[in-house]
């Protein structure tokens, strides 16, 4: 069995990637493909609630320039699947605070232009070393499906 080095290599190797879109302070996608998707066709909703904790602790990340954060709680609320193309994760910041930083995330389908889900996830402030240079090398990357 092989087993990922980092957590980038294993974000390669799901799929995810960061994306921009206008007027989101950070967006992540998850494409649809076959290792990824449910016996219903849609994309899994624990991938699902993986894109919006991705999406959402690296916006977390960018407000707390001195640590880093971890994830308290997170409330995900699935409307309707993504069956193709992407499911497109933006953020948002609602309190930054000294101890917490709570942020809404929206899943968009983007073949469809539908809102697929809603969640908002609150992260606690940690000391600790900032990881964004491991999640932006991992962004960076282009994922290859064979």
């Amino acid at each position: 069995m092989t087993y990922t080095k980092s957590i980038g290599e294993l974000f390669d190797e799901i799929g995810f990637r960061r994306t921009a879109v206008d007027g989101a302070a950070m967006a992540w996608e998850l494409p649809v493909a076959p290792h990824v998707i449910n016996t219903a066709g849609g994309l899994q909703g624990g991938l699902l609630a993986t894109l919006v904790d991705i999406v959402a602790g690296r916006l977390a990340l960018d407000v707390c320039e001195d640590g880093s954060v971890v994830t308290s709680d997170m409330h995900l609320r699935y409307l309707r699947p993504v069956t193709a193309g992407a499911a497109q994760a933006t953020a948002r910041i609602v309190h930054a605070g000294k101890r917490s930083v709570i942020i809404d995330v929206e899943i968009t389908s983007q073949s469809a232009g539908e809102l697929a889900a809603i969640a908002t996830i609150n992260f606690v402030r940690v000391r600790g070393t900032s990881p964004l240079a491991a999640l932006d090398a991992a962004a960076s990357r282009q994922p290859q499906f064979g």
